[in-house]
């Protein structure tokens, strides 16, 4: 199944520091399809983190949503919605990426259910082997999420020494839990180097 990114321009102010549920929920009443697709996830948005761990957006905000490209021009329903999140965001025009291979990626949040570090690798490695793909990986900082259901914890973590199958087949398939929360995503990384980076 052949995964994209659809990007959606995204203005705003501030958002409150757990907005992952209420983001997924207002997408949700928007996408009915949202909930039960289990290969779609929503990015993390990007932004200022400030002193109370609100995010503050940037004018270069952007919204995305990894999903199967046929999924695609569906989601563009998106396009000038307004979501009730924070202080509101308000969605504009939206761009289609393509997936690119790269040996090393990294996702800001991903939860295997525990909140221990050894035993986070242990269950992270045993899901990669499950899908014959390499554990050569690095944890980096502690996150955590409050829910409905309760706290979401997991870290940061970076995959690297991959061939762009691998690459290719971890970005489309995520790792862990919480992939409607922002969790277990994703991206191209620069360098191993910069493993001390990540947030």
């Amino acid at each position: 199944m052949r995964m994209v990114d659809a990007c959606f321009e995204a203005r705003g102010e501030r958002l409150p520091r757990d907005y992952g549920f209420v983001l997924f929920r207002a997408l949700a009443g928007m996408l009915d399809w949202l909930e039960e697709d289990a290969a779609v996830g929503v990015h993390p948005l990007h932004g200022v983190t400030v002193s109370d761990g609100g995010l503050l957006l940037g004018p270069r905000a952007r919204l995305k949503l990894r999903l199967p490209d046929a999924r695609a021009e569906q989601a563009r329903i998106l396009c000038g919605c307004r979501l009730d999140v924070g202080s509101g965001i308000e969605l504009g025009a939206a761009k289609l990426r393509e997936l690119m291979p790269h040996a090393t990626v990294h996702s800001r949040f991903v939860c295997t259910g525990c909140a221990d570090e050894v035993e986070f690798l242990e269950r992270a490695a045993a899901e990669l082997r499950e899908a014959e793909l390499p554990t050569r990986m690095i944890a980096g900082k502690r996150h955590a999420l409050q829910t409905p259901e309760g706290e979401v914890c997991g870290f940061s973590l970076l995959l690297h020494g991959l061939t762009p199958e691998q690459s290719l087949a971890v970005q489309e398939r995520g790792l862990g839990q919480g992939r409607k929360l922002g969790c277990g995503i994703f991206v191209p990384h620069k360098s191993v180097l910069a493993v001390g980076a990540l947030e």
